[in-house]
């Protein structure tokens, strides 16, 4: 028994620095594709969250970094709250990390968004995943639909009308 115990104690451990390196290797990356070319790191920043990239560029120079205006963008899309508020946040909690301030906005450690947040998991670039968060039993689609494509017609088997 108590090797059990001591063994989830190391596993445990050892798995948080590992889950913290999983959010600060995509921001770490998310900059460097931002200083290869910003321009297009903030037109994909913007797509991701269906912005314009003027506002992107705007949260950008507040912050300091296009990484901190995506998680900006993100805890808005989890949240709901607007982006003021969370700018807010963001300023009054500025070195103290994205789960702090995660906290903060009412993202609740053992969540599906504080997992992904942790993980550094938010459906973004090539070879991410699929962008969904279970909520509540529900999904969040991070991918746009593509032009022309949203008529308002499902095709499942649903009843008629």
């Amino acid at each position: 028994m108590k090797r059990i115990v001591l063994s989830l104690c190391i596993l445990l451990f050892c798995a948080a620095p590992a889950m913290a390196e999983g959010l600060d290797s995509f921001l770490e990356n998310l900059n460097i594709e931002a200083d290869s070319d910003r321009h297009e790191a903030g037109l994909n920043i913007g797509y991701h969250f269906g912005v314009p990239l003027s506002e992107v560029e705007n949260i950008a120079n507040i912050t300091g970094s296009l990484a901190d205006a995506f998680m900006i963008l993100q805890m808005g899309r989890w949240t709901g709250l607007s982006r003021d508020r969370i700018m807010r946040e963001y300023a009054a909690g500025k070195g103290q990390g994205w789960g702090v301030i995660a906290k903060r906005l009412g993202i609740k450690p053992g969540s599906a968004e504080f997992h992904a947040l942790k993980n550094g998991d938010f459906g973004y670039g090539p070879g991410r995943s699929n962008g969904k968060v279970k909520k509540n039993g529900g999904g969040q689609d991070d991918q746009l639909m593509p032009f022309g494509q949203a008529d308002d017609k499902g095709k499942g088997k649903g009843k008629k009308k």
